[in-house]
């Protein structure tokens, strides 16, 4: 039973959206339909039955005013009656006169032919009157009834029923085909419009769905603006991960062939290097499912981080004969976690070290205003005119070679940087180093306790 309704269900979930809609405009207009002609007809019947009533009290006046009472008993009235059908047999109006002691002292001849027993039956519509008549000083009671057939009143009513549900049912049938005409061509209309825009948009013509749309579907097509803006996010970060995975993959692979290539290879130091290989693969796998902000964070330590990246990367910069400085504050954290902190500080000092003549300094500032990172080098520098567009991806301030001669990178470093940082809610900014001339990066987030 419960799979029978489960089913029932999902084929009346799947029935077309203008068929329901349809099938409650047909069920509304029926409805009213119906609850008109009640109501005409119900309004009709009393106004009629009033109107009888009335015909009944004014013919008992006019008979009234004919009457001559000459004893209880003794009533006269003239054989010229107000209304004809009072004076033929079976005419359909009666009237009769009872005296005081509720005897028929008068009828009219068209109840004399007709046995009239029951003057309260239903198929009549029946008035009465009581006059107290003034007869030699004394007050005599008498009882005017009149009596009308109800059968041309009740053919009045069929008539006006048979010509009101005519006139129901073809202003009916009119209004059903005008409502699903117009469901159809009006109010299926937004509809059709996001089914063509959704076509345009998997074709490519389009970004969004645009509208206008009623406010209804305004918040469906506004949902699914956000999922086709989450989805299109997600692609290129995912696209983005790859190219910085093998941005990022460069200097610790160069490292290691560095400490290869050495007659005496560091096996601890290869360790670290392979650590730093595998943290940073995971870090951009973990970029790449990721949209939006960033989660919380328990603060990470700075120092510990800043001298292992030293460490790793002290091999390729004597190298190319850059020596590494670092000033570091003690207590300074960032709420990053450490395979990121490990990414962003690893591309700032392969930066570095690239566009070093010969120094690369490292220094930490926090307070409970700012957590502050700097980066220096005694290299070119950027121009001022560039430091906006080398932080795009793919950008750069020099495109041919760096300082020690080495061909140019993608452009990706400072861009990978600048992710890193606005995602973590903080701020680059690219200055001149004061001291050793070259460029200086300074990384400014929240103070950990915020």
């Amino acid at each position: 039973m419960a799979l029978a309704e489960r089913s029932l269900a999902d084929r009346a979930a799947r029935a077309p959206l203008l068929l329901r809609m349809g099938l409650v405009a047909v069920a509304v207009v029926l409805l009213f339909s119906v609850l008109t002609a009640w109501v005409l007809e119900t309004a009709f019947r009393d106004n009629a039955a009033d109107a009888a009533e009335t015909r009944l009290e004014a013919q008992v006046l006019l008979l009234m005013g004919m009457v001559e009472v000459l004893a209880e008993d003794d009533v006269r009235v003239p054989q010229m009656l107000p209304e004809s059908r009072l004076q033929l047999p079976g005419g359909g109006l009666y009237a009769r006169i009872l005296g005081p002691a509720g005897d028929t002292v008068w009828r009219s001849p068209s109840a004399v032919a007709t046995e009239l027993n029951d003057w309260t039956r239903e198929e009549y519509f029946a008035y009465s009157m009581t006059v107290r008549w003034q007869l030699d000083g004394e007050s005599v009671p008498l009882v005017f009834q009149m009596l009308e057939d109800r059968s041309a009143f009740d053919e009045q009513v069929e008539s006006y029923r048979y010509s009101l549900w005519q006139g129901l049912l073809t202003m009916t049938l009119s209004l059903i085909v005008a409502l699903i005409l117009a469901l159809w061509f009006w109010g299926l209309r937004p509809l059709r419009r996001v089914r063509a825009e959704l076509d345009a948009l998997r074709h490519g013509d389009r970004v969004h769905l645009e509208g206008p749309y009623p406010r209804e579907i305004g918040a469906l097509t506004g949902s699914i603006n956000d999922l086709i803006d989450f989805e299109r996010e997600r692609l290129v970060r995912q696209q983005n991960a790859l190219a910085d995975l093998a941005h990022s993959l460069k200097t610790p692979i160069a490292s290691l062939r560095l400490n290869l290539e050495g007659h005496a290879p560091d096996h601890e130091d290869l360790r670290r290097q392979v650590d730093r290989l595998q943290a940073m693969v995971q870090h951009q796998l973990n970029q790449a499912q990721r949209v939006g902000p960033v989660p919380f964070q328990t603060p990470e330590p700075l120092a510990p981080v800043i001298e292992r990246t030293c460490r790793a990367l002290r091999r390729l910069a004597e190298h190319q004969g850059v020596s590494l400085e670092t000033d570091l504050a003690e207590g300074c954290a960032l709420r990053m976690d450490s395979g990121a902190m490990l990414e962003l500080l690893g591309n700032l000092l392969d930066n570095a070290v690239r566009h070093a003549r010969s120094r690369v300094r490292i220094t930490t500032h926090c307070d409970g205003r700012e957590t502050v990172l700097t980066v220096d080098d005694d290299g070119p520098g950027i121009d001022p005119a560039d430091r906006e567009r080398v932080l795009e991806r793919g950008q750069r301030a020099d495109t041919r070679e760096d300082v020690h001669g080495q061909a140019a990178g993608q452009g990706l470093g400072l861009s990978i940087i600048h992710t890193l940082v606005s995602d973590h809610g903080g701020q680059l900014e690219i200055e001149r180093a004061p001291e050793l001339g070259g460029a200086r990066l300074r990384l400014v987030f929240a103070p950990v306790g915020d």
